[in-house]
């Protein structure tokens, strides 16, 4: 029903905006993506893809990437304390050790996380801050870039072309202050660049900041023996006092002295990251072949305040992989794309506590024990085939399809005695300790992944889409292996889900604009039970629509907005594992919020000096799976002012929550309590950049 529905409004749309067929083209190929693992026009794409471009990056300034993501329609990033965040893309936000896994989280189009290893705030260790462009693909595209495409996926593109030479030095409230800088160097044939940021922030919540340093070294080569070659090397750290969720009743942010307290003064996270690739392109006899082999290093240390008995985690691993691809123009009409991705990884974790438990519940003082609860090492082989054909069936009428299969292994190797006891071998009482150590196995899981598409010109400006697309995703290793409550084993296997996607494109010298409906089925969810115990079984559908939209209206005004309508909604009832029923068939699925929208005005003022003012909507949604709880949503509205003072100094000042709106980044509801991860006051930041 709700796929006729948007099926029919589309098309219903199609007939007036044919008109454009009598507006000029647009003469420029500034928007140009990698949504297809190759460039390629935004005009001439099939599917949704938002690009964030430089000019945007740049004014934005983020101090977190949740600033820069609401210029994408369909896409809520929500912010934690310091750098954290949990994604949604045409979803709810999603928790849980998995969830994560709903997503693909890309630098230079190669996943920040290995596959089954991933973490839901892995975007802090992107290179954001540099980036030449951010593109935000949407929906099912599993078929193109492999598993946890189900969602969709974000891919931080660093710079290639050449740096200017800079310098900057930001400063904010709460003792906020951040460095840039950034430079290159030339020769004939190549271009290196450096880039370094070095942020400091002293924290909104009592006892909370963070430190963060990233570092970026590329190098471009246009010809060495017939090749392009593309050199990346990232560096990132994170030490952040984190401060956790306000849990002091209902409505409790709204107290602008009680939002600033900080319930777990101890909590921190230190992440680290690294990674190399060396991208390689030639084109030989016509076929133009692509290969990136690729390393990377992770570890974070962080205490689990969340948890009773507050639990440290340590985490890491290491991969080698490598992306190879062919392509061919096989005649004017036909082309074809075949290629592989292979990694290999190696991955550890550790939870242990170094007190006994002390809480009202002597249940759970009993069974979180004081010691070692998980130490385990996971070995894991992925490999994918895939294969992309594409035919101009006439001038006006493309067809494409992808076909893809994914195929990972985990070797698992449980360094602790196997059960539900304390590290020591002895039994917790109320029949054993919540935490349980499967015994040491090995996992295999294989799928494949489809897409058909169809894209249609309606005049030279405008293109219609068609567009059905089936992925899936494998467990997270935290699902197989992390289990509780005397679940000796992990019963679940791959989340599968499928998307139709109806769009409508056009793009002329002044107007950019992209409306689509979609609606997403996922079957066989994973879900943590009433037992906390991990199954199979949650179905849930998708359905909605989104809006991007840029106009020139005149050379000193712009206008961008993005738009999106979604209701996401359980299909079938949790089944507990004792056999108990948990009715949800119809309800909304918690923190899907149906309405989120942003509006950016651009003024040229005089020559040298941009305004911009955003305003941001967040429609009310619901905090727990019954819906008997809610948040009421908010309005926020940014001010960002660029002046060139001269040729090499600017001076930028930018204010957030310029009206100084109490809000929360995201509210949840759990044991009872309303739960608030509040927004931060009204904030102005000051930015000095001196160009060389």
């Amino acid at each position: 029903m709700y796929r006729i529905f948007y099926i029919c409004a589309g098309l219903l749309l199609i007939y007036p905006l044919t008109t454009l067929s009598e507006v000029e083209p647009s003469d420029t190929e500034i928007i140009v993506t990698t949504a297809t693992r190759s460039d390629i026009l935004h005009q001439e794409l099939v599917g949704n893809t938002s690009r964030i471009d430089d000019e945007q990056i740049e004014l934005t300034a983020a101090q977190h990437m949740n600033q820069i993501l609401s210029a994408s329609s369909g896409v809520w990033l929500s912010r934690g304390n310091g750098q954290e965040s949990l994604l949604s893309v045409r979803s709810p936000v999603l928790t849980g050790a998995g969830s994560c896994a709903e997503f693909l989280s890309l630098q230079d189009g190669i996943p920040l996380r290995s596959p089954g290893f991933c973490n839901v705030n892995q975007l802090f260790d992107s290179s954001f801050e540099f980036a030449r462009a951010i593109e935000v693909v949407k929906g099912v595209n599993s078929a193109r870039y492999g598993g946890s495409a189900i969602h969709g996926l974000v891919n931080v593109m660093t710079p290639v072309d050449a740096l200017p030479t800079s310098i900057a030095l930001e400063l904010g409230p709460n003792q906020y202050h951040r460095f840039d800088g950034q430079g290159s160097w030339q020769t004939h044939h190549s271009v290196t660049n450096v880039a370094l940021t070095v942020s400091d922030d002293g924290g909104y919540k009592d006892s909370s900041g963070y430190q963060q340093q990233k570092l970026m070294l590329s190098q471009s080569m246009d010809d060495w023996n017939n090749w392009a070659i593309q050199n990346n090397f990232t560096l990132s750290h994170l030490d952040q006092e984190t401060a956790g969720y306000l849990q002091a009743g209902e409505d409790a942010y709204l107290d602008r002295n009680l939002a600033r307290t900080n319930a777990f003064p101890n909590a921190y996270r230190d992440a680290f990251s690294l990674r190399l690739h060396s991208r390689w392109l030639t084109e030989i006899e016509g076929r133009a072949w692509q290969i990136t082999p690729y390393f990377r290093k992770n570890h974070m240390d962080f205490l689990m305040h969340f948890l009773p008995g507050t639990p440290v985690e340590s985490n890491g691993h290491s991969s080698f992989g490598l992306q190879a691809n062919v392509s061919e123009a096989l005649t004017e009409t036909w082309d074809w794309r075949i290629g592989m991705d292979w990694e290999y990884t190696e991955g550890e974790l550790q939870q242990s506590q170094e007190n006994e438990t002390q809480t009202d519940s002597d249940f759970l003082n009993a069974v979180l024990p004081q010691g070692t609860h998980y130490d385990y090492q996971v070995d894991a082989n992925s490999i994918a085939t895939y294969f992309q054909l594409t035919w101009q069936a006439t001038n006006k009428l493309k067809l494409q399809s992808a076909l893809r299969f994914d195929h990972i292994e985990y070797d698992y190797d449980n360094a602790l005695a196997t059960g539900r006891n304390r590290e020591d071998g002895t039994p917790c009482s109320f029949s054993g300790c919540r935490y349980t150590r499967p015994a040491s196995s090995k996992d295999s899981f294989g799928d494949a992944s489809m897409e058909m598409a169809a894209a249609y010109r309606l005049s030279q400006p405008l293109q219609v889409y068609i567009k059905w697309d089936r992925g899936f995703r494998a467990p997270h290793t935290s699902e197989l292996y992390r289990l509780q409550n005397g679940q000796s084993t992990a019963d679940i296997d791959s989340v599968i889900a499928k998307q139709w996607e109806l769009g409508l494109r056009g793009i002329t010298k002044d107007w950019f604009f992209e409306l689509s409906a979609f609606e997403l089925k996922k079957d066989n969810g994973i879900y943590l039970d009433s037992d906390r115990q991990y199954l199979n079984g949650l179905n849930t559908t998708h359905v909605g629509s989104e809006l991007d939209l840029k106009w020139h209206m005149h050379p000193l005004f712009s206008w961008q907005a993005n738009l999106s309508y979604a209701k996401h909604t359980y299909e079938s009832n949790a089944v507990n594992s004792d056999g108990s029923i948990l009715n949800l068939t119809g309800n909304d699925i918690d923190t899907a919020p149906r309405w989120i929208a942003s509006n950016r005005f651009n003024w040229q003022l005089l020559k040298n000096t941009q305004i911009q003012f955003e305003w941001q909507y967040l429609d009310r949604y619901f905090l727990d799976a019954e819906n008997t709880q809610s948040y009421p949503g908010h309005q926020l509205a940014h001010l960002r002012i660029v002046s060139e003072l001269t040729r090499a100094l600017t001076l930028s000042l930018r204010v957030n929550n310029l009206f100084n709106e109490a809000y929360v980044e995201r509210a949840d509801f759990a044991f009872g309590n309303h739960r608030y991860f509040v927004g931060e006051d009204r904030g102005g930041l000051i930015k000095v950049k001196y160009e060389f």
